[in-house]
């Protein structure tokens, strides 16, 4: 080897190589001095040795035997000064890069009994951040053990997961802080690696996390008007409980909950107080429930109850009845009390279902049920009330495809005065011509309408045949009545009533005041500033308003002034206690003194025998409708109506028309 290879095989390992940077240039500088001694040395060795060589003879190799040696001595120890160099740096690295971690690291080494289990820990090495965890700085922390860090409570939780990491060599999870030190945070997420004997790990603050993640959650799961679970929740919670009884002998109970009559509320006092009613309704549930029990919110005014692992059916008809007797309290509204009732059904796993949606779905059906059997009750789920909801299902279907097809056709009912006998008008009453079931009678479709909201378009069909036949009777020549239209709230609630009866009567030239709008009393209990500017812009086309089935809803005598009706019909409830009661009479003529004072038209509805016409002519009723003078009638014979006097008085003495006599016994009852 020449003294040229010599020195490139020196210079490659004591030059630095590219990207160690400054570092590697300081530790060279800090030792140029004795490697150039002893390289310097090297060379006049080698160079004594080449100039004796030439000399005596002898072989070069052997003379560069003490040459050689310092060498590698030089190499060696240069190598090995790198080395601990290197280290040291990786390790000031290394603290430099914990210190400025957001987590806390801890390096543990494992202490082991005499048996060679691991029993405790003791920590060698730590940053500040993983100090702080434990409340203390790293300088206390190293060299405590782990016991002496945790509670006995907590301590074999912990162990229980390093020896894990031990035997898996890694592990990660979160874990709730216990509070056991006064920095620890909420949550932590954990990371455990063995290193040989020992075990790293580290510790990092995800609490901030947790809120966040709890706030999704909650907002997911929990309805935000009631604060009560939701049904994204109850499509999690049911299955698990039903899976958590199904080896057993325990039953799961789903009672679905609807608030009677809760549409009125909304209708009569407005939503904002319908919220309010909902806010306390979920109350009220919470307050009957078992601390095992949950109820959530479905949507509207729907709610359920799940009873998870009850012993028998009793347990969710105890339940029933507290919520059914809780409701019997008023409730305080921002604007006044209300009572409102509550219909429940209730299916049990496993007899109704086996799984969450069916008893949902049963659940349902038993409180449709409950609903109209009279309401404020609970009904069981059975297997026959699948068939009584196809059945609604079957009539919603097909007056769908009635309203498209217009399979409806009107029938009248004539209003007579009083004191003279006049037909002053008829009430439009709609009847559907099914085609295979021949007619149905209102009270099987009309409130189905009303429902589902079909009711608009029936209701837009009824306006437009009333101006229709107004218009063909004005054509025959006849002497045309007003024609009372019954008008749906969510008619009014759409806001184009008067743009409907504006736009038929225009179409068909019927002049406003053969046209009236007859409205229930829970109607009039509405939003009133809205409710009176509907009405005053439908007064403003010369059409009356009618007070329908007074007596029946909340409305008031000052409700009445202030939406200026023209007429006042009494519920037949009144009129058919006419004769009966004397307090029948007195209320009767309270009513009738009052819509007089108002300026109102009265008209009693139901009348049916000739006693109740006496007592109404007696009390000043101005007209009446009932039976005794028709039952609806197909609008073919209106018009022999209008050419006849129904009734004549002579001396007080009530005298029907040969005619009129016929009539009404003979004429069949139409549906």
């Amino acid at each position: 080897m020449s003294a040229n290879d010599l020195h490139k095989s020196l210079k490659r390992h004591v030059t630095p190589a590219a990207g160690h940077g400054p570092r590697r240039l300081r530790f060279l500088k800090k030792n140029s001095a004795m490697m150039l001694f002893w390289a310097f040395l090297c060379v006049a060795l080698i160079a004594f040795h080449v100039n004796e060589q030439r000399a005596d003879g002898l072989p070069a190799i052997v003379t560069l035997l003490p040459a050689l040696a310092a060498l590698t001595t030089t190499w060696m120890w240069s190598v090995r000064a790198w080395h601990r160099y290197k280290k040291n740096e990786i390790r000031d690295s290394y603290r430099m890069a914990t210190e400025c971690s957001i987590d806390g690291i801890s390096i543990l080494m494992a202490i082991n009994d005499k048996q060679g289990n691991t029993v405790d820990f003791v920590i060698s090495d730590c940053n500040n951040r993983g100090a702080l965890f434990y409340g203390v700085d790293a300088a206390t922390l190293i060299g405590m053990h782990l016991s002496e860090l945790t509670s006995a409570t907590y301590f074999p939780e912990k162990m229980a997961a390093m020896r894990k990491a031990l035997r898996l060599g890694y592990v990660e999870d979160e874990l709730r802080g216990h509070h056991e030190h006064p920095h620890e945070p909420e949550w932590m997420h954990r990371k455990l690696v063995r290193t040989g004997t020992g075990i790293a790990m580290t510790l990092r603050d995800i609490s901030e996390k947790k809120t966040h993640e709890r706030e999704l959650w909650r907002m997911a799961n929990e309805d935000r008007l009631t604060e009560l679970p939701n049904r994204n929740w109850l499509t999690g919670f049911l299955p698990d409980a039903i899976k958590q009884v199904r080896q057993t002998d325990r039953m799961v109970a789903v009672l679905f909950i609807d608030l009677d009559d809760f549409k009125d509320v909304n209708d009569t006092l407005g939503h904002s107080a319908g919220d309010e009613l909902l806010r306390m309704a979920a109350q009220r549930l919470k307050s009957v429930l078992r601390p095992g029990d949950h109820v959530a919110r479905l949507g509207g005014d729907e709610f359920t109850v799940i009873l998870a692992a009850i012993a028998d059916r009793h347990a969710s008809v105890l339940v029933a009845q507290r919520i059914i007797d809780v409701f019997t309290t008023p409730f305080e509204l921002g604007h006044g009390t209300d009572t409102v009732g509550i219909s429940i059904g209730i299916s049990l796993f496993p007899y109704d279902g086996d799984a969450a949606g069916d008893l949902l779905k049963n659940a349902d059906i038993a409180m449709y049920c409950a609903k109209t059997a009279g309401k404020n009750r609970y009904q069981f789920y059975e297997p026959r009330m699948s068939e009584a909801l196809k059945a609604r299902v079957d009539i919603e279907r097909a007056l769908h495809c009635a309203i498209e097809r217009n399979e409806f056709v009107l029938f009248y009912q004539p209003r007579i005065n009083t004191a003279t006998g006049q037909l002053v008008g008829v009430e439009a009453l709609v009847r559907w011509q099914h085609p295979e079931r021949g007619m149905v009678p209102p009270l099987e479709f009309i409130s189905i309408a009303e429902e589902t909201g079909m009711i608009l378009a029936l209701g837009e069909l009824v306006i437009e045949e009333v101006c229709n036949q107004i218009s063909r009777w004005r054509e025959a020549g006849l002497a045309v009545v007003p024609v009372s239209v019954n008008v749906s709230p969510k008619q009014f609630d759409k806001g184009n009533t008067k743009a409907l009866f504006a736009t038929h009567m225009l179409r068909h030239r019927i002049d406003a005041g053969l046209v009236e709008i007859e409205i229930t009393e829970s109607l009039m209990m509405g939003e009133e500033e809205e409710l009176s500017h509907e009405l005053r812009t439908i007064r403003a086309l010369g059409i009356k308003l009618l007070v329908d089935d007074f007596g029946t809803g909340y409305s008031s005598l000052s409700q009445l002034q202030r939406l200026a009706m023209d007429v006042l019909k009494v519920d037949r409830a009144f009129t058919s206690e006419l004769g009966k009661t004397t307090e029948g009479e007195v209320f009767f003529c309270a009513i009738v003194s009052m819509a007089h004072a108002l300026g109102m038209t009265v008209v009693a509805e139901g009348v049916e025998t000739v006693e109740q016409l006496r007592i109404l002519q007696a009390l000043n009723c101005d007209e009446i409708q009932g039976y005794l003078i028709s039952r609806p009638v197909p609008a073919s014979e209106i018009p022999s109506m209008l050419q006849q006097r129904y009734l004549q008085c002579h001396s007080g003495q009530i005298v029907f028309p040969a005619q009129a006599k016929t009539d009404i016994a003979l004429r069949p009852a139409t549906p």
